[in-house]
């Protein structure tokens, strides 16, 4: 077992997934932040600022856990110094500067609610350098060294997570934060359940276009590899070598079958069952309760498949990683 976990790369894994679940919580917060500034509504906002909560537990465990993947952690300021050329070092800046400002974010929210403007101001920037952080992870994957990796679906699938997670994230939240709210809390409630359920549908489009570009990608060369003589073995090269890790990658894909399906499950058909749920069930006035359970136990469900998603991916970089 514990093999298995070094080999799915469990630590990035949980890295890359929390991270991504953070960003799309930003968004989703930002977004109804930016709607407040026209007009201003108290009920609204308590939820809102329930929501951030979130927003820093999420990020210093993804965080966390990216340091038991460095084999000499206090030498990993050393990373630093090339971000000029290295992507995995524009990931830790961005990384770094994404979680400084939500932490303010959630800061200002929580003990200057009256300063609106620095706190959009800090929302918007944060939104904008979370979606470089996604890109960021992204990129350290898209290089000719990694053919199984180096698809546009990587980019697809990074932000089909953030589009996914994040607004469910927020919704479980909110609904587990309802009785703070105060008065006028179900109308609010309803009203953002059904927003975030079409956003969490959206997502789970999203990164069903970036599994299904990825397995027709990783297919496809196998398929290549096979038809071509000596692109199977170990010792091709030039333009074999990329069919022969495209073969590789869906062979690990074919044995690690509970993950696929998992993840076709759970990342992509529990979050459009749960999304398309809360926004019919909001929109025709249904049980709140209801749609507190649906987002919650939905929240725990895609979050698993988001993770089995993840596993196979690094897996699929054997034994090339």
């Amino acid at each position: 077992m514990a093999a298995w976990l070094h080999e799915a790369q469990y630590s990035l894994v949980i890295f890359t997934v929390l991270i991504q679940l953070t960003v799309g919580a930003l968004w989703a917060l930002a977004a109804v932040d930016l709607r407040l500034a026209g007009a201003a509504d108290p009920a609204r906002s308590r939820f809102t600022r329930l929501g951030t909560a979130v927003l820093v537990p999420a990020a210093a465990v993804g965080l966390l856990f990216s340091t038991t993947h460095l084999g000499r952690p206090l030498l990993a300021v050393r990373a630093l110094r090339h971000w000029e050329t290295s992507w995995m070092s524009r990931e830790i800046w961005a990384t770094g500067l994404f979680f400084g400002l939500i932490a303010l974010y959630t800061l200002l929210w929580w003990w200057r609610p009256s300063a609106d403007k620095a706190r959009r101001a800090v929302g918007a920037a944060g939104a904008a350098v979370g979606a470089l952080t996604v890109v960021t992870q992204a990129m350290i994957y898209l290089i000719p060294g990694r053919p199984m990796w180096n698809h546009w679906s990587t980019v697809v699938l990074f932000f089909g997570s953030a589009f996914t997670l994040g607004p469910l994230a927020v919704a479980a939240a909110q609904g587990l934060a309802a009785g703070l709210a105060g008065s006028g809390a179900d109308e609010v409630l309803r009203s953002g359940f059904g927003r975030l359920g079409s956003a969490v549908l959206g997502g789970a489009a999203v990164y069903a276009l970036g599994l299904a570009g990825r397995l027709t990608y990783l297919s496809a060369g196998a398929a290549a590899a096979l038809a071509t003589a000596g692109a199977a073995g170990k010792a091709a090269v030039g333009a074999d070598t990329v069919k022969t890790a495209l073969l590789v990658a869906r062979q690990a894909v074919e044995a690690n079958g509970l993950l696929l399906g998992a993840e076709v499950a759970l990342a992509i058909g529990a979050p459009a069952a749960v999304g398309a749920a809360l926004w019919l069930i909001c929109r025709r006035g249904g049980s709140l309760r209801l749609c507190r359970g649906l987002a919650s136990f939905g929240m725990v469900l895609t979050l698993l498949g988001h993770l089995a998603g993840r596993a196979l991916f690094y897996l699929t970089g054997q034994p090339w990683f």
